[in-house]
């Protein structure tokens, strides 16, 4: 009786195997792909402008790009060179988004009156095209530049016919470096975005004050 060889089939069976194996590995690296891809969430991307006054206070505007969620939205100011050498990492400022309004004047965020700590937000995205405003009464230099630099208050600040003053020696150096002191008119500091989730900064605008 004649035999037929079954040599063919090996190789036929060996280049299906192959052929599964590589569609499971491309299934597994393609998978692993799209989960870094997940994973790595792209911050926004932002123009943020400001203006700042020492009789009318700070605007803040989105002129372009992603909306911000508030969330994560970090906005700080500190002193140019036009103040001095070596200032920007000691006057950093965190602006208190509870002191900030939307030009109906409604707080971005309000506090927990019992921690006096940020505890939610009235607005929740800021917007191209949306500006925010710092009014001057909220300017107050205790608390708006509460910097790092390495001076005690040695007076007491106040608010004189819509302009801040001091009551202390006028030469005390941290009264020199404040935005709103009317000497530093013409003077000009950073206004730096930062998204706090990625620690990414979106924006950093130069602002020049005026009277």
């Amino acid at each position: 009786m004649k035999q037929f060889g079954e040599h063919a089939v090996s190789p036929v069976v060996g280049v299906m195997l192959m052929l599964v194996v590589t569609i499971i590995i491309a299934a597994v690296v393609s998978g692993f792909a799209g989960g870094l891809m997940n994973s790595q969430i792209k911050p926004p991307t932002a123009v943020i402008t400001g203006t700042f006054s020492v009789t009318s206070g700070m605007t803040i505007t989105n002129t372009g790009g992603d909306p911000l969620p508030t969330s994560s939205l970090l906005i700080e100011t500190r002193n140019g060179p036009s103040f001095g050498p070596n200032l920007g990492t000691s006057t950093i400022s965190v602006v208190d988004l509870s002191n900030v309004t939307n030009a109906a004047g409604t707080p971005v965020a309000f506090r927990n009156p019992v921690t006096d700590s940020i505890d939610g937000y009235n607005i929740t995205s800021f917007n191209p095209g949306d500006t925010w405003y710092v009014n001057i009464t909220n300017c107050n230099p205790a608390t708006f530049e509460n910097t790092s630099y390495p001076y005690p208050s040695k007076g007491n600040y106040s608010l004189v016919n819509g302009e801040w003053t001091f009551s202390g020696d006028p030469n005390f150096i941290l009264w020199q470096i404040m935005f709103v002191n009317p000497a530093n008119i013409g003077k000009s500091f950073y206004l730096d975005v930062i998204d706090s989730s990625s620690g990414t900064r979106i924006s950093e605008s130069v602002v020049t004050i005026t009277g």
